[in-house]
């Protein structure tokens, strides 16, 4: 039988435990909103650097035919921490899957890197995700510097990036960079813009800026998709310790109980011990 200090010190060290996961919840459902209050702004800018693109097409006449090389890579944005359940394994897993046989990886998140790491892959290159919003820009700058470095001839390589949306943490995304898409951008004729530099040498740079937006998008919505996983996971933790609360709770009033009645009876059996012969108890 357990004493019921004993149960009530495991009481105290579970509530403990409770508060830690409580604050680490409510930390990452206020990164996870942070996150997703930065998406509009991104898309706005990426909407942008669209309708200059249409534009420049325009001038050009026509889109650039794709190149396509025998290169072939795939980024994987993925978690930098655990207390976020399996996300970042399924991240690993979802990678490995889009990635053919040869294809160099490129990893964001430690906790990524790890798992790919101890299923024999060594990523050409990594970087830990950005620990807070104002960081995933700069991240963003970092991963597209590595991404056009990487790139044999640009764009004649395909790169494809694997990244969770908070909405759907258990389902990675796979979206395409290059070869560059242009036939996403409709042309249109009769808006011909005055420029400065060759279309060609426009287009270039439209398209890195294009593809850097497409990078702080897909970066802000994996550092939003690890945090719901991670708010997500410590809710089932505090559903597990409220449930061994209860149960402590119980035992240390089933406990409690028990001591009170062997108090009960070593006093009642040491009254009648000590009560002398022939005497009527309470007489």
């Amino acid at each position: 039988m357990s004493r019921p200090e004993e149960v009530r010190d495991r009481l105290a060290n579970v509530g403990e435990i409770g508060s830690v996961i409580a604050t680490l919840q409510a930390l990452a459902a206020a990164h996870q909103r942070e996150a997703e209050g930065h998406l509009a702004a991104i898309r706005a800018q990426e909407a942008t650097v669209a309708a200059a693109l249409s534009e420049a097409l325009a001038l050009a006449g026509a889109a650039p035919e794709e190149g396509r090389g025998d290169a072939a890579l795939t980024v994987v944005i993925g978690a930098a921490q655990g207390f976020s359940g399996l996300y970042g394994e399924r991240l690993a897993e979802a990678g490995l899957a889009a990635a053919g046989r040869g294809h160099a990886v490129m990893a964001i998140g430690g906790r990524t890197l790890g798992a790919l790491r101890d299923r024999g892959v060594r990523p050409v290159w990594s970087a830990e995700m950005a620990p807070h919003v104002p960081e995933v820009a700069a991240l963003a700058s970092r991963l597209a510097d590595a991404l056009f470095g990487w790139l044999p001839g640009r764009p004649q390589g395909t790169v494809h990036v694997v990244f969770c949306d908070p909405q759907e943490t258990a389902r990675p995304q796979i979206r395409r960079l290059f070869p560059f898409d242009f036939t996403r951008f409709p042309i249109d004729p009769r808006r011909l813009p005055l420029i400065t530099l060759p279309p060609g040498d426009l287009l270039a740079a439209l398209m890195e800026a294009y593809v850097f937006t497409e990078l702080c998008e897909m970066l802000m919505l994996g550092f939003a998709a690890e945090n719901a996983a991670r708010a997500e996971a410590m809710a089932r933790a505090q559903s597990s310790v409220k449930r061994i609360s209860a149960e402590l709770k119980r035992a240390w009033q089933q406990a409690r109980q028990e001591q009170m009645t062997t108090e009960i009876l070593e006093l009642v059996s040491a009254s009648s011990a000590g009560a002398p012969k022939g005497s009527v108890p309470g007489g």
